[in-house]
């Protein structure tokens, strides 16, 4: 019986130890960790110029209507794992990006010098097979400027 005691005993505090932080730590790992990268740009400069044609190109029949304001890009990326595969890499925005990430965002505004804004959000979605994948347009907002319901 003098045996079983410390056995128990040892049983019991690998069940509390396996229970502590290392377990924590392991379940941190599992959750989402979300990163949001933001850059502007006017639009007449190099970069500007190829956001603006980015949108073009992915949005045809919502291009932008102006080139002569700001140009504003935000990437909302998530990882769940604690390894990013080649294709979790990190372009930062206006990176223009051929590739992304399942359910990873790419949002545009182009605001024009009299306050007329247009914005485009897109997300990253791979078929079933997860072979391929394409930036979808999944919003669009137009707001005119020197509209007096929008004046503030």
């Amino acid at each position: 019986m003098k045996n079983g005691i410390p056995t128990l005993a040892a049983a019991a505090l690998a069940v509390f130890i396996a229970g502590t932080p290392a377990s924590s730590a392991h379940a941190d790992t599992r959750s989402p960790t979300i990163v949001v990268v933001n850059q502007s740009w006017e639009a007449h400069e190099a970069e500007g110029i190829r956001v603006l044609d980015w949108v073009a190109a992915h949005s045809p029949d919502r291009s932008p209507i102006g080139r002569n304001g700001r140009v504003t890009v935000e990437q909302v990326k998530k990882f769940t794992r604690t390894r990013r595969s080649s294709s979790e890499t990190s372009a930062p925005p206006g990176g223009l990006p051929d590739k992304g990430s399942q359910g990873e965002e790419y949002n545009v505004e182009n605001t024009l010098p009299d306050g007329t804004t247009q914005t485009w959000s897109y997300r990253w979605t791979e078929p079933s097979t997860g072979h391929g994948g394409r930036w979808e347009m999944v919003g669009y907002s137009y707001r005119k400027g020197d509209d007096p319901l929008n004046v503030r």
